[in-house]
């Protein structure tokens, strides 16, 4: 083998190599990796072969047969933790980082670790142990401080790693993620610029620099560090579908799994089968990140992943599955035929329930158990207010046939303004008269950055501290003092959750008896403790936020 000068660009301190021997004209082909020493661990006889890379580093190569040289990019995707002051689903259910195991399938040929705070918070560590050329956090809003908290420690870590944040928050307000140890936020929809990100990296294209990452403006659907700020490279198309996307990389959390649960159901596994809505309600920041395309991912392509799942209860991890039901029907039609035995809990809109019965019966007979939809309000001015575009008669029709399909209902109520304690008792007395609702959210009105609702109220806002913007914080001025709004949350969520522990069973032994038990009665400790502190809302300070990081 020849010496060679034109490897990829790497640096000194993480250079690795990917080593393909193939033995003979056919056989095996064994893939080795290699820290930049000789190691016989790898059963390959001596041939004392050289290689001369860019960085004047001389590696040993001790190979008989043909060789082929590729670099391998370490790469760290972090889930951050929430915040501190988060209150709700966060702490009661705790599932797989599917974004991240998706972007860590789309990168073969690279070493990929994925770091879930919510188990791990020893950023440092893993740092020192995998020393990473390339760490990305996913970003909802409640983590927002967490996220640049993270990328904070990494630039500490290593000037010369280039840093990412993606994820929902991270495309509709870029500019929260403007900050020294950002270089990129990816918008929409990942698998496509991050694979660019790493092939560039891969071809020496890109390089870290005080000023950003240089190359990196050419990369579409990004808003990069230039001269100290972030700007936007050129918009990328929305995809057609998701069937670009390979299935995730689970292998990644294996040591996680059996810890994911969603209230009483563990373990649980995400499926992402869509991405974004079309309709057009003002509070619903879904509708915006994907401007109201509808992406699907063929019915083929879901059904694959079901089937190599180990996990019996399933989460649909979608803005609304049923956007296209010819879609929902057929993979029903593949389930049955390929004897998929799962139990699922989905997303859909009452007006499509209404407007296709048969189909949500056909589901509720194969292991749809649990429907999650907004009813919003029980009057229609209410549901005019938010441009939700359904009617109270609808909802009830929906609640109709689904008590028929033997689905149970997961529902959100609005808490407007200017609610009083009549209105939670008319909420509280509807639920009551319905007992397939099995559990309901009550929703403080949250005008979440880049929605129209937020737009409206952006003058009004009694804080923008993103930690407090998890659909259970009153965030708009509301008639009543917040005290007393938070008292009136407060009892009647305990009212929902006894309801809740009546109709769906979670007395009984299979149910409380399992091991994550401890970890959701405590999460449901400190949220009963936050929501009575929820009238205590600080002002943003991202620069006083002490993010939990090891």
């Amino acid at each position: 083998m020849e010496k060679s000068e034109a490897l990829p660009h790497v640096t000194q301190a993480a250079l690795r190599l990917r080593i393909n021997f193939v033995p003979g004209i056919s056989g095996p082909v064994h893939s080795c990796l290699t820290e930049g020493v000789p190691h016989k661990r790898f059963g390959l006889d001596v041939s004392g072969m050289e290689a001369t890379v860019r960085t004047g580093l001389k590696f040993g190569l001790f190979l008989t047969g043909r060789c082929m040289l590729a670099v391998v990019t370490r790469i760290l995707l972090v889930n951050p933790a929430a915040g501190g002051l988060t209150v709700g689903l966060k702490n009661l259910a705790k599932v797989e980082p599917l974004g991240l195991e998706i972007l860590a399938a789309a990168v073969p040929g690279h070493e990929v670790e994925i770091l879930d705070m919510d188990f791990d918070r020893d950023v440092r560590g893993a740092l020192e142990r995998f020393r990473p050329e390339l760490v990305g956090v996913s970003a909802q809003i409640v983590q927002t401080y967490n996220a640049l908290e993270v990328l904070r420690v990494a630039r500490q870590h290593d000037p010369g790693v280039m840093t990412l944040v993606g994820g929902h928050h991270a495309t509709l307000c870029p500019q929260d993620f403007s900050a020294p140890q950002v270089d990129a936020v990816v918008l929409g929809e990942g698998v496509a610029p991050f694979r660019e990100i790493v092939a560039r990296w891969e071809a020496g294209e890109l390089a870290v620099s005080a000023d950003g990452v240089r190359g990196i403006e050419q990369i579409a659907g990004l808003a990069v560090k230039k001269n100290g700020r972030l700007e936007l490279t050129s918009p990328r198309p929305i995809p057609p579908n998701l069937d670009h996307q390979p299935l995730p990389d689970r292998s990644l959390t294996a040591r996680d799994r059996h810890r994911y649960f969603y209230l009483h159901e563990s373990p649980v596994a995400l499926v992402q089968t869509s991405m974004g809505c079309p309709f057009p309600c003002s509070f619903c920041s879904c509708q915006v990140f994907s401007s109201r395309h509808f992406v699907p991912r063929s019915a083929e392509s879901v059904a694959d992943e079901l089937e190599g799942l180990d996990e019996d209860f399933v989460i649909f991890a979608d803005d609304h599955s049923f956007t296209n039901v010819r879609r929902m029907e057929c993979l029903h039609d593949l389930i049955v035929e390929r004897g998929i035995r799962k139990r699922f809990f989905m997303y859909s809109r009452v007006d499509t329930v209404v407007q296709n019965p048969d189909t949500f019966e056909r589901w509720g007979k194969i292991g749809l158990e649990l429907l999650m939809t907004g009813l919003e309000a029980v009057d229609n001015r209410a549901l005019s207010s938010v441009n939700k575009r359904t009617q109270v008669e609808t909802n009830e029709r929906a609640l109709d046939i689904l008590e028929r399909a033997g689905v149970g209902v997961s529902a959100g109520f609005l808490v407007l303004p200017e609610h009083t304690e009549d209105d939670f008792r008319r909420i509280d007395r509807y639920v009551k008269a319905r007992p397939n609702i099995l559990l309901y959210e009550l929703t403080p009105l949250t005008p979440l950055p880049g929605t129209m609702l937020h737009a409206e109220y952006q003058d009004r806002l009694v804080t923008d501290h993103r930690e407090v913007y998890d659909l259970a914080h009153f965030v708009v001025p509301t008639e009543l003092p917040a005290n007393d709004m938070n008292r009136l949350l407060r009892r009647y969520y305990g009212r929902a959750t006894r309801r809740a522990i009546r109709r769906m069973r979670f007395w009984h032994p299979r149910n409380w008896l399992q091991r994550h038990v401890p970890r959701l009665l405590w999460g449901a400790t400190r949220d009963w403790i936050k929501v009575g502190r929820g009238h205590r809302i600080p002002p943003a300070d991202p620069e006083r936020q002490e993010a939990r990081v090891g």
